[in-house]
């Protein structure tokens, strides 16, 4: 999905064979990331204090992942998650087998996999099961961190793979999945998502595409089979002095690539035309002037149309990306209205949900385990409690002393002592 150019056999990862095994080269059983568990989740909580319906986020160390590649070697894969031993080898819910040619490559774990039971093959084929969740032994170090800029709580070590499950959702991603012909970032891009992620990062580039000999570095980058992260990574070194923000601009390209895919669901992948041309002059015999003068026209015809395919999806990824900045500046200003009453004027946040936490955490709510999502939810809430009045007394001591004097207007000429 993310390439405009491949370099890479077509054939597909899957083989089935003579028996109707589905047999697959190459696919990511897990993933060095940070993940939430429960407490209850984590071996030996007691021991460590933790909360048993706390959320906890612990980090797969890419490290200990390393250290774990042959464990993942010749285990069961089973339709659901269940520990599995010699004593009880789970026979009913085991459909597959891992290989022997585990590898770690940071951040994924791979090897092959071999699936025997039809009902299993075709929840992958329908995508009902298709995902892949590791099940493995780990002792937890819960000693806080930062990886790749999400922190944590704790690290997952000395980890032994113990089976690998066929579920719906994983909790590794939707990138740890049985694998087809390429991992999703490889699909090849089709011509008006390739357009739409030139548009998206020359917009971000445009004062920088106007210097001498600026064309060729841009043109560089879409050269070679790449990633949004590394596309993003890549134009941030060939323009420093654009001081593009990697994590923005990814999301940006993204967008602007999902659009395109919903726009032209039907367009066809990007070729390496450079590639076409040279197996054209390798296998094409000499022909007359005559000829060449009409494949030059046709190729200025294809040039054309492409150019008009750029121009419409710059145009597409401009708007994309001008209706997103709107939409989130406006999120950002009623955020700041609605916690006004709680904290006065907020400034320098760049996102609503940035906002209602700032409130959040000054009223003191704790957030940890809260979705975002939820923050504005919260803030109401408290705002609401916050701002209720309880009903006055004196108040009704008022009307009280006002019914009596209306009911004995002459109470007040009474003597005392009669």
């Amino acid at each position: 999905m993310n390439l405009e150019k491949l370099a890479f056999d077509r054939a597909t990862m899957r083989l089935i064979d003579v028996d109707g095994r589905l047999h697959v080269k190459v696919s990511n059983i897990s993933k060095a990331a940070v993940n939430p568990y429960y407490g209850r989740e984590i071996p030996n909580s007691e021991a460590l204090g933790l909360e048993p319906e706390r959320i906890y986020q612990l980090l797969r160390d890419p490290k200990e992942m390393a250290l774990a590649v042959a464990t993942f070697n010749n285990i069961p894969l089973l339709n659901k998650h269940i520990p599995v031993s010699a004593e009880k080898p789970q026979k009913e819910s085991v459909v597959g087998s891992t290989g022997t040619d585990a590898t770690f490559s940071d951040p994924y774990l791979t090897n092959s996999l071999v699936i025997w039971d039809a009902e299993a093959i075709a929840g992958i084929n329908t995508n009902e099961q298709r995902e892949l969740s590791s099940a493995y032994r780990y002792v937890a170090d819960m000693t806080p961190g930062v990886y790749e800029g999400v922190p944590y709580d704790g690290r997952m070590t000395e980890i032994v793979g113990n089976h690998v499950a066929l579920v719906p959702v994983g909790r590794a991603g939707a990138d740890v999945v049985v694998s087809d012909s390429l991992p999703e970032e490889l699909h090849p891009m089709k011509k008006s998502q390739a357009a739409a992620a030139r548009a998206a990062l020359g917009a971000h580039l445009q004062p920088q595409l106007a210097q001498d000999g600026a064309l060729p570095a841009f043109r560089a980058l879409f050269s070679k089979p790449t990633t949004v992260k590394k596309l993003a990574e890549d134009a941030a070194k060939a323009f420093p002095e654009a001081k593009l923000d990697v994590a923005a601009l990814g999301k940006v390209l993204q967008f602007a690539l999902d659009e395109a895919e919903e726009k032209d669901p039907k367009d066809k992948p990007a070729e390496d035309e450079d590639d076409d041309k040279d197996e054209d002059k390798k296998d094409k015999p000499a022909e007359d002037k005559d000829d060449e003068d009409d494949d030059k026209q046709a190729a200025d015809e294809d040039d054309e149309k492409d150019d008009k395919v750029d121009r419409k999806a710059m145009d597409s990824a401009l708007k994309a990306v001008e209706r997103n900045t709107i939409k989130r500046m406006n999120d950002i200003r009623a955020a700041e209205e609605e916690v006004r009453p709680l904290i006065g004027a907020v400034v320098a946040q760049d996102s609503a949900e940035a906002v209602y936490k700032l409130a959040l955490d000054a009223a003191g709510v704790d957030v940890t385990g809260v979705h975002p999502s939820a923050y504005r939810a919260l803030v109401r809430m408290h705002a609401n409690t916050a701002t209720a009045k309880p009903a006055l007394r004196f108040a009704l001591d008022a009307k009280a002393d006002e019914d009596f004097a209306t009911r004995f207007p002459t109470a007040g000429k009474l003597k005392k002592g009669y």
